[in-house]
């Protein structure tokens, strides 16, 4: 599924990283896209976890996550939390990433998996072949873990039409009619049921290992060098705001609406994600590692000792 657009892309990018100079110190754009586990960053900023420990951070929001590596190679951005399965394939095609924490792991409460409209006729996997279903980046982790759950229970992945959406359209495009079904996540999910009519089929996340990270908070290697104080401040940040929608849920949800825009009736009823922070490299990133094997995406394993920055002291 590596497409030579995605080649030609990456390979860009890695050329623009070796004209860059260090970003100013402490003065951080943090690209996402409007997804829940990313509440961690709303708070930690709208609470002011990042002012604290000396980093002036900037919120910029990407409409999907296969924009975000571009983004900090090229310096428009010092820290994006795109997908394992992204940054592996980033990492195969010469660009050196590293990351810092993750948003959330695996099992996830939150509701996911493949929203199909009624007039489809999808009731499982097995009817998927010829049907054009919508997701959030081809070879993202949506992606690529919908194609597993359906081969896994029947299916057959090579056969469906695949088109990219971003996450904010999912009821929109499916109850429009341009596509048979959406791969998404909450809130989306939860609206592409209840305000497109659509109907909850599986929830893939299930083939994922307990303890598996989702997002991941990226950078490049180039600057994790330079700003090693920095990243240690971003991530106790991170764990004072995860700390801080435990007892707040109110404040929370008035950032995740904030910063994905969604209207606060939809986030007010959403089950918050599993979050952690501190990534252990075997148990974070082998499933992405042997997905990623799997589905054509990356030819050998990525050291995932290197990749990961641990917590100071661990």
């Amino acid at each position: 599924m590596k497409t030579s657009k995605m080649k030609m892309l990456f390979a860009t990018a890695a050329l623009a990283l070796s004209s860059l100079s260090a970003s100013a110190a402490d003065k951080i754009t943090l690209m996402y896209t409007a997804s829940a586990p990313n509440v961690s960053a709303f708070v930690a900023k709208d609470q002011g976890f990042f002012e604290k420990h000396g980093l002036d951070v900037d919120l910029k929001l990407a409409q999907n996550g296969s924009v975000i590596v571009t983004a900090l190679v090229s310096g428009s951005a010092q820290v994006g939390i795109p997908t394992p399965v992204v940054a592996f394939q980033a990492i195969e095609n010469g660009v050196e990433l590293q990351s810092i924490a993750s948003t959330n792991v695996f099992p996830d409460p939150s509701a996911a998996g493949l929203v199909v409209s009624k007039a489809s006729g999808i009731t499982g996997p097995k009817d998927l072949a010829g049907k054009k279903i919508g997701v959030p980046g081809v070879g993202g982790l949506l992606d690529v873990v919908m194609r597993e759950w359906v081969d896994n229970n029947g299916g057959d992945s090579s056969k469906i039409n695949i088109v990219e959406i971003t996450l904010p359209q999912s009821a929109d495009i499916l109850k429009s009619g341009q596509v048979d079904g959406v791969a998404s996540v909450d809130p989306f999910a939860s609206r592409a049921v209840d305000a497109a009519g659509g109907t909850l089929i599986g929830n893939y996340f299930d083939v994922i290992p307990a303890g598996t990270a989702a997002g991941i908070y990226t950078v490049t290697t180039d600057w994790a060098s330079a700003h090693k104080a920095d990243i240690e401040g971003f991530q106790a940040a991170l764990d004072e705001a995860v700390a801080f929608i435990k007892t707040h849920d109110k404040e929370a949800r008035e950032s995740l609406a904030k910063y994905t825009t969604l209207p606060p009736p939809v986030v007010a009823n959403m089950k918050w994600p599993n979050f952690s922070t501190h990534l252990d490299p075997d148990k974070s990133f082998a499933f992405w590692n042997e997905v990623a094997k799997h589905r054509g995406l990356i030819t050998k394993d990525i050291d995932v000792k290197a990749f990961a920055i641990r917590y100071p002291g661990e």
